[in-house]
């Protein structure tokens, strides 16, 4: 008699690991950590999540010209409107004679990030430093606007507009203040974020990923095969 062929091996699926953090927090007797649940189930399942890829040196270089250039013409029109301000005092031409010439720069330093980031060229680095400094630059120079807005010339009167010219500055030393104070009240009580709420935030987000995962992990498994069918 013949022996017949024996059956061809075949694995079973695996069941998924299950975490159930009531059982564990009867068997232990303490309450499971939910970042610990979190780790637990990324070492049964891998996600491979896809990383955004960041915007290229070019779109950003670009970007920040755009911007500047349209905050640059909005004051240069402001200030060529109002006969350059030459009916003002010695201390408010000066400022914005020193505003305006850091938006130039600052100008000058952007238009040159864009063809270094086109040509890839090592000058990118240097054009990004020179703009940070004139940004320090520019901050100086509204600093000492605040003083300006409101020392003992802050009422300002004079034709050709300098009245105007004195209120813009005003109006932009108050927005100066008013948002170094929102970023030092949004310093002292921590940007205004709960811990433990962005932990269960973070913690549920977390464990949705492993949820999806797990059950495209079932039904790849559950799904029948040709070896199963017998077609092979």
């Amino acid at each position: 008699a013949q022996i017949p062929p024996l059956p061809r091996r075949c694995t079973l699926p695996q069941p998924p690991i299950q975490l159930d953090p009531n059982r564990d927090r009867q068997q232990t007797g303490t309450k499971m950590s939910s970042r610990f649940l979190v780790r637990q189930g990324s070492q049964t399942v891998i996600v491979r999540i896809p990383a955004q890829e960041p915007p290229s040196p070019v779109a950003e270089a670009m970007c920040a010209l755009i911007v500047n250039l349209i905050v640059a013409a909005a004051w240069l029109g402001l200030w060529v409107d109002y006969d350059m301000a030459e009916n003002c005092d010695k201390e408010l031409r000066l400022w914005y004679d020193l505003v305006l010439g850091g938006m130039a720069f600052g100008l000058a330093c952007d238009l040159g990030a864009v063809i270094a980031a086109r040509l890839e060229s090592s000058w990118l680095k240097i054009c990004k430093v020179l703009h940070n400094l004139d940004q320090l630059f520019e901050l100086g120079v509204m600093l000492w606007g605040i003083a300006l807005a409101y020392g003992k010339k802050s009422a300002r009167v004079g034709a050709g507009g300098c009245k105007v010219l004195a209120t813009w500055q005003k109006v932009n030393a108050t927005f100066i203040l008013v948002v170094a104070s929102l970023a030092m009240c949004m310093i002292l009580t921590g940007g205004g974020e709960d811990a433990e709420k962005a932990e269960e935030t973070y913690v549920g987000a977390e464990m949705t990923k492993r949820m999806r995962a797990q059950q495209e992990l079932e039904e790849n498994l559950e799904a029948p095969t040709p070896r199963s069918r017998g077609t092979i």
